[in-house]
């Protein structure tokens, strides 16, 4: 194009700029329903300030320094929107609008730290939206000449992840591509490497609702997945930890597709439908930070927890419940910012966290299992995961059909919420809104507590997580989303409470039954390799025959000794082997727990005999040791009266 045509087009300099930007109507993330309203950015042509870059219909252009040569083209059509920041003022940005080579419009907002150097990565991602990018070494550097000399009036609020951010005008809810509550302007989504989006839309909420939301009535297992990825975005409104559930049991019995229900609430993708928006436990405790940070306030379905690392399962447990990650170190040596995020996570897997400890060769502590619930997926109706079928005449036909309905219905749901919400907090306020919640949140809690009035803490913990997952069904319910009645959410999330605590095996402190168990377990694995006989040599002590008392002879050696054994009678009178352990021993049997707890419970439990001043260890002079040494004894036999106290 000649510098003569250039002449006879309008729009130059910073008000042609500004006439531009107002003129070409770009996403627009409003409060309410979130919608944008892109469209192709204005066909005038617009010129930079410094008048040696402008744009119109045909694309980028440089403006020849000579008249009788042509300007240089450098890309296609092409606009800065608008500057953007994060609410601390950093992170500046700029919001780029471009058309692809379909003509469809296409908006991305861009860290300025991709426009240092030669901007490959930039135009990378650029390319990857369609955009038509000039090759030539002088093409490159005018691009990036142009993106470093943009400057525009127009400005946006930016933000590095998706969910609620705290912003100058009030709370807001961000996506992808669409931001929920009332802002006073543009809220974007800003990264330097951006995922997939994968909280696309499919159907509306009255079609998932008649193909998926009423089905899931009379089903305690689908209210349970579905009420939690409504209850994703109430952790950061109500201030809870993060955790999840996880859904056990033998394959094929309906857990990949509660997964998919639950995950047709929030979103998917077009080829894959609702399965697109579900994740793979198989990744490491690295990739698991991003795929956390993707999924901030919203539901993260994470299917088979059997292809995840056995020794990795306990960091990861942690990792997501507690929202944060790795301190990693700069390149000056300085701590990098820290990965934060809160995520509401629903698993499957044929093995429950104890299994894939075991497989680690770990100790399941209390904290790991009451951030990781184990819920059975059996349901106990002889249909694995469903009690009802409804019109359906088997639970395969039941599944194919919810499978059919996801890949085509998913996405419009979450949004809604969304937009509900949002407009609830703003007319009842925040702060209102947050007790109320939490109000309804302890009843429900309570009620489940009913049958267990001595809970521990951790039950009571876990019970509240339930209790949120019901209050989300809950107030989706209210607002029109589910199809179900008023109590649906409540009593069958109640349901998998129950079964929760029943597969558990006890209402108390998990520490407690662990003492137990681990000491068990200890000397039922090495109580004929690790425990030296006690056999005393008097005749007096030793009766000379084997019904009479007369432990078996030795047979092997004792290695790595962690105590002794002795053939007595025990407190019923039957004979059987007694033991007693070193500290050493006692302390490897016990490992992952506190000592001193762990042996007041099994003292308090009738497992270990305290001596005449109260103290949990013994002084007694085993055979062939020079003086007295103090021994952990374990009363009886320790394999029945501790399975008699489970």
């Amino acid at each position: 194009m000649s510098s003569e045509t250039n002449q006879t087009q309008a729009g130059t300099g910073r008000e042609g700029v500004r006439a531009a930007l107002s003129g070409a109507k770009v996403i627009k993330l409003k409060s309410g329903n979130g919608k944008d309203t892109k469209s192709k950015p204005s066909a005038r042509r617009t010129e930079t300030e410094d008048g040696r870059f402008f744009c119109d219909a045909h694309g980028l252009f440089r403006k020849a320094v000579d008249s009788a040569k042509t300007d240089t083209k450098l890309s296609g059509p092409i606009e800065a929107l608008a500057e953007t920041r994060g609410p601390d003022g950093k992170g500046w940005g700029i919001l780029l609008g471009w058309i692809d080579r379909d003509g469809q419009q296409h908006e991305q907002a861009f860290p300025r730290s991709l426009f240092s150097g030669d901007c490959g990565e930039l135009r990378s991602q650029l390319a990857d939206g369609g955009l038509t990018l000039a090759s030539s070494p002088a093409a490159k550097a005018a691009f990036a000449d142009w993106l470093s000399s943009i400057s525009t009036p127009e400005r946006a609020q930016s933000v590095g992840r998706i969910g609620w951010h705290t912003l100058p005008a009030g709370r807001a809810y961000v996506l992808p591509d669409a931001t929920y509550g009332n802002m006073d302007e543009r809220v974007v989504l800003q990264t330097a490497e951006p995922e997939t989006d994968l909280f696309g839309v499919s159907g509306t909420v009255e079609e998932w609702q008649q193909h998926i939301g009423l089905l899931c009535r009379g089903n305690s297992r689908l209210i349970l997945s579905v009420s939690s990825a409504f209850a994703a975005p109430l952790l950061g409104l109500l201030g809870l930890d993060g955790g999840g559930i996880s859904l056990f049991g033998a394959s094929r019995a309906g857990k990949s597709t509660a997964l998919l229900v639950a995950s047709s609430v929030c979103g998917g993708t077009a080829d894959a439908g609702a399965k697109g928006y579900a994740r793979s436990w198989r990744s490491t405790s690295n990739g698991l930070e991003s795929v956390a940070l993707a999924s901030c306030d919203a539901l993260l379905p994470l299917d088979e927890i059997g292809q995840l690392d056995p020794r990795e399962i306990a960091d990861v447990s942690y990792m997501l419940a507690n929202g944060q990650g790795k301190v990693r170190a700069s390149r000056t040596g300085s701590a990098r910012a820290v990965a934060r995020w809160r995520v509401l996570f629903l698993s499957t897997g044929e093995k429950t966290l104890d299994d894939v400890n075991r497989e680690a060769g770990r100790a399941t502590k209390a904290g790991m299992e009451v951030r990781y619930c184990d819920v059975p997926a059996d349901a106990g109706a002889g249909m694995g995961l469903f009690e009802n079928t409804h019109h359906m005449d088997n639970a395969g036909e039941f599944a194919d059909h919810l499978g059919n309905a996801c890949g085509q219905f998913y996405g419009a749901p979450f949004r809604a919420f969304l937009e509900r919400l949002t407009a609830l907090m703003a007319e009842e306020g925040i702060r209102p809104l947050r007790e109320r919640l939490l109000e309804r949140l302890e009843a429900i809690a309570t009620g489940y507590l009913q049958n267990w009035p001595r809970a521990s803490g951790q039950v009571r913990s876990v019970a509240r997580r339930f209790a949120m997952i019901a209050v989300g069904g809950e107030l989706a319910t209210t607002f029109g989303l589910t199809g179900w009645d008023a109590d649906t959410a409540d009593v069958l999330v109640g349901l998998c409470f129950g079964d929760w605590l029943r597969a558990r095996g006890t209402s108390g402190r998990r520490e407690d039954e662990q003492a137990v168990q681990q000491l068990r377990d200890f000397i039922a694995r090495n109580g004929a390799s690790r425990f030296q006989d006690w056999v005393d040599r008097t005749a007096e002590e030793l009766p000379q025959s084997w019904d009479e008392g007369k432990p078996p002879p030795e047979r092997y050696r004792t290695q790595n000794q962690a105590g002794w054994r002795r053939w007595a009678k025990t407190q019923e009178g039957q004979w059987g082997w007694g033991y007693m352990l070193t500290s050493s021993g006692m302390r490897e049997a016990l490992a992952g727990l506190n000592l001193r707890d762990a042996t007041k419970v099994l003292a308090e439990r009738g497992v270990l005999i305290p001596d005449k001043e109260g103290k949990f260890s013994q002084s007694v002079r085993p055979p062939g040791q020079a003086g007295n040494i103090r021994l952990y004894v374990v009363a009886g036999n320790i394999l029945a009266l501790a399975a008699g106290n489970e």
